[in-house]
C-alpha cells in the first residue's frame, strides 16, 4: 500500500470560560494551537453544545473539502 499524502492530524476541542454570572464564552480549536471564538452563551449546557456543534462542523467542512479536492484531481 502506498500513501499519496499523509492524513491531516486533528485535535478537536473547545473551552468554556465563565465570564460572569450567567455568561460563558466558548472557543474551539482543530489543531490544539489556534482557537476560534465561537460565542457567548447564557448557560453552561448551551456553551458545551455550541462547542460540540462547532467541532462537528469543522470535521464535516474539512472532510468535504478533502473529498471535493480529490474528485477534482
Amino acid at each position: 500500500m502506498t500513501v499519496g499524502k499523509p492524513a491531516p492530524a486533528c485535535h478537536l476541542s473547545w473551552t468554556v470560560t465563565k465570564v460572569s454570572t450567567g455568561l460563558y464564552a466558548v472557543a474551539a480549536t482543530s489543531n490544539g494551537l489556534d482557537y476560534d471564538f465561537v460565542g457567548n452563551f447564557m448557560t453552561l449546557t448551551e456553551a458545551h453544545r455550541a462547542g460540540r456543534v462547532y467541532s462537528r462542523q469543522l470535521i464535516h467542512r474539512s472532510h468535504y473539502s478533502e473529498h471535493a479536492s480529490a474528485q477534482c484531481a
